[in-house]
């Protein structure tokens, strides 16, 4: 194609030395030049074809593309606005304006209805529906853009094109429908063996399948293509952060640094790897990088960020600190113990805005004033700071030991009789589904019978969610439902403190259950969340815990078979 473009571009110059007077043999040649990469003749022969035909909307239309191929996006807009305002059924202006629209702030929808306009006009053009199916992937609409990939690529010249099969394996992954995204990709990849940014991409969706050495792979090889950027060697590291190769990992994140040493995304990964590394003070402080350009901070932690300073009661707000929950319920669960700790730093009043679910079972922990749900209206501070910012600030201190938080009134939760003698043991096998790493912690249903075959226990279901699809449960005769008892976490707290023992995997239910200080047997992948470390079967964050790991490459029956024969010496024990 690109000889031919050369031949069109020859082809066109020659006409318009012939005819210099003619607008529309010059408005062609400037975007044949733009397809070739000569910007400065593209502008010169886009400019003067304006200046002969100031109302030629094909002119304008050229004139504005070379604007936004050189990123002057407030020109480029102009033109092609006054393009479409010259010609309504131009349909490349119309396209041209929603790219250029998509780039600007809160013009989202006006690029996706110009682009729809332009997709009207071009039915036959695929290029229109890929520009669509891109801005559609920006607004995270990921169906609506993989069946306009799948329409593109269908009218394209090429019956396999390799750029629209990538697209559409990224927003397959981004479905988490990761299977079908590397299946997809590696077709791209096929068709394209020699582009980096497609080897980048299939690592990135092998990764999603627990394929890290695979991932690893397509990596070096994106590198080896002459990726440039740090994201592949950030996306290097997570395969190798996954593979447990922490000091590999950390040279990884470290040279994407290099590269982009403002990359927020970067210090957030090398942050992670830091603290399951045990590197816990360089680890919180990089930790800090994940708020960099976060598209929903609010302002005023930013604002009001508190550094630790007293905040005394001649403040306007009486010295109120403001306490925001962030990420899931279990790290809300986690790191409200740091908040004693708070007074002695001369903080007078500590308010807490968390997650709704949380409230009433929050207003039990020690040190607080207030607690808030985090959609509603906040009561007036001085200062803010997000709970997992508390351990970098207060340098690493280990604060409270469990119990810090108390079943509240009102959670009144009976478990259903258990035999006479029995070891009451709840159980639960499935984190959240959206969790980015689900699939490394949670287990099929079936491979928890060497567990349930121990006599002398009564297990109780404290699985929430629609899990039978992905994991499936075990039979009724096995386990009492007992999650479906529950309407909140106050609820699960109260029914929690029934029970002798949690088994369970990485969860929420699990830092209730630390957090109420009672045993938990906890089941974990080979490379785990940073809190539990790498190895080790205890946790300083819980002494009543037990730690079960899983070895790579093995699976899960190994520590399952662990659980299995020390509940049944638990059993045999007779109760605590």
């Amino acid at each position: 194609m690109a000889g031919l473009d050369v031949e069109d571009e020859r082809f066109l110059a020659r006409l318009a030395e012939r005819m210099p007077g003619e607008p529309e043999i010059l408005s062609r040649l400037a975007v044949m030049r733009v397809r070739l990469g000569a910007l400065d003749a593209a502008a010169a022969a886009a400019e003067r074809a304006v200046e002969l035909a100031p109302g030629l909307a094909g002119a304008h239309a050229a004139l504005g593309l070379v604007r936004a191929r050189t990123q002057k996006m407030a020109e480029a807009r102009a033109s092609l606005e006054r393009a479409v305002q010259l010609d309504p059924n131009l349909g490349s202006a119309w396209m041209h304006l929603g790219e250029v629209l998509s780039l600007v702030p809160d013009q989202a929808q006006a690029a996706v209805d110009a682009l729809r306009r332009a997709c009207g006009l071009m039915p036959r053009d695929p290029c229109p529906l890929n520009a669509l199916a891109g801005v559609l992937m920006a607004r995270k609409q990921y169906e609506d853009a993989i069946g306009l990939y799948r329409t593109a690529s269908a009218m394209a010249a090429d019956p396999s094109p390799a750029d629209m099969l990538n697209n559409m394996g990224v927003a397959l992954e981004r479905l988490e429908r990761r299977e079908e995204a590397v299946a997809m990709i590696r077709s791209a990849s096929l068709i394209r063996p020699d582009s980096a940014a497609i080897q980048d991409n299939l690592g990135n969706a092998l990764l999603g399948t627990a394929r890290a050495e695979d991932a690893e792979t397509c990596h070096r090889r994106a590198l080896a293509l002459g990726a440039r950027g740090g994201e592949t060697w950030s996306n290097l590291g997570n395969s190798l952060h996954r593979q447990g190769r922490l000091d590999e990992a950390d040279a990884a994140y470290r040279r994407a640094i290099q590269i982009n040493p403002d990359g927020a995304k970067f210090h957030t990964n090398l942050a992670l790897n830091l603290l399951l590394s045990g590197r816990m003070e360089e680890g919180w402080r990089e930790y800090e990088w994940r708020w960099r350009d976060h598209p929903n901070l609010p302002a005023y932690l930013t604002d009001r960020a508190w550094k630790g300073e007293a905040l005394p009661p001649d403040l306007p707000a009486g010295g109120t600190l403001l306490l925001q929950a962030e990420q899931g319920y279990g790290d809300t669960l986690q790191f409200i113990r740091y908040v004693p700790l708070l007074k002695a730093r001369g903080v007078t009043k500590v308010v807490l805005a968390c997650q709704p679910e949380l409230v009433r079972l929050m207003e039990t922990a020690p040190g607080l004033d207030q607690v808030v749900g985090e959609a509603g209206p906040l009561p007036g501070f001085d200062k803010a700071l997000t709970l997992l910012s508390l351990p970098g600030l207060l340098g690493g201190l280990m604060p409270m030991a469990p119990p810090y938080l108390s079943v509240p009134k009102g959670g009144q939760v009976r478990l259903p009789e258990a035999p006479a003698g029995s070891l009451r043991v709840g159980l639960a096998w499935a984190g959240r589904p959206t969790h980015g790493d689900d699939w490394n912690r949670s287990i099929p249903a079936r491979m928890l019978d060497p567990i349930l075959d121990v006599p002398g226990a009564t297990f109780y279901s404290l699985q929430r969610g629609a899990v039978m699809p992905r994991l499936g449960r075990p039979p009724l005769d096995k386990l009492v439902e007992a999650a479906d008892l529950c309407a909140d976490f106050c609820d699960t707290a109260a029914m929690l403190k029934d029970l002798d023992l949690i088994i369970s995997v990485d969860t929420a239910v699990v830092h209730l259950a630390g957090a109420l200080g009672k045993a938990v047997w906890l089941l974990l992948p080979a490379v785990p969340d940073f809190r539990w470390l790498m190895e080790g079967e205890t946790s300083e964050w819980y002494p009543a815990f037990r730690l079960f790991r899983r070895k790579a490459p093995s699976g899960w029956e190994v520590p399952i078979a662990r659980i299995a024969e020390a509940l049944r010496s638990r059993v045999a024990s007779g109760p605590a």
